[in-house]
């Protein structure tokens, strides 16, 4: 009996120790069944949600599970073209205005989000891209070209073909994929604080300085919207990575005959 009592003690001890410790480090997130997962999976018609429902050594991207051979988070886009190069006095977007898949498949790809009332489907697409901000090249009295810091170097844009609500049950424990990399959504998750768990890490956007959520009529969110700026002048040789994600950078090298070559891509 005495030993009975020891280890329900001892049970009760370890389940104190999980709800003090886990809610702390972001690792619990709201629990969705694979069987629920694989129903919303069958409904939405698509072969994957997210990467939990791929083989092995393949990733869930715009509903396609890839070999992850073929997933390159590192790749880089030039914002020149090939018949027309950005110099001194143009704008970093005066060849390119917007990024979107198409330049950056692994890093800028979509996905959706699923739910069932009533025995209705109702599924939330997403598109991601990245906007190019207007800013000038410039050269100082070195000779060193710089790109001047008027407006955000580039902003990353999340739109939703209908207006999500976060602070729904059905919704959290879902995944979103920003950057190329998997976000559960968190249960603590409203629309106007959205709470992002990746590799047990806590992410929660809402808005400030750098950050736009846009609310639908319903009060659902339409478009969330992150500013990437720099504090001064990036210089030659310098670059610039997203301070919340940590998943993109714009580099800058200028080229001879005051020719800018400006990247922006995965950062690795």
């Amino acid at each position: 009996m005495k030993r009975k009592v020891a280890i329900f003690l001892s049970l009760i001890f370890v389940g104190i120790l999980i709800f003090m410790i886990f809610p702390k480090t972001g690792f619990v997130t709201q629990s969705i069944s694979g069987t629920y997962l694989e129903n919303l999976r069958e409904k939405a018609g698509v072969e994957c949600l997210q990467n939990s429902q791929c083989p092995n050594n393949t990733e869930c991207i715009d509903n396609v599970c890839i070999n992850k051979k073929e997933v390159n988070l590192c790749k880089s886009i030039s914002l020149s073209s090939p018949t027309r190069q950005i110099k001194v006095g143009d704008s970093t977007n005066s060849i390119k205005e917007i990024l979107t898949k198409t330049d950056l498949f692994s890093l800028l790809s979509g996905g959706e989000l699923v739910e069932i009332i009533s025995g209705k489907t109702i599924e939330y697409f997403y598109s991601s891209s990245i906007i190019l901000g207007d800013n000038n090249i410039e050269q100082d009295n070195n000779g060193v070209l710089t790109i001047q810091n008027n407006e955000p170097l580039y902003t990353y844009k999340l739109i939703f073909s209908t207006g999500v609500d976060f602070s729904n049950k059905n919704i959290q424990g879902q995944a979103l994929k920003i950057l190329g990399n998997e976000y559960i959504i968190g249960p603590n998750s409203k629309n106007s604080a959205i709470e992002l768990i990746f590799d047990k890490k806590t992410i929660t956007l809402q808005e400030k300085n750098n950050i736009k959520i846009t609310i639908d009529k319903t009060g659902n969110v339409i478009m969330i919207e992150i500013s990437i700026s720099s504090q001064d002048k990036i210089k030659n040789g310098e670059s610039n990575t997203d301070s919340i994600f940590n998943f993109s950078k714009l580099s800058f090298n200028s080229a001879d005959n005051n020719f800018a070559n400006i990247e922006v891509g995965g950062n690795c």
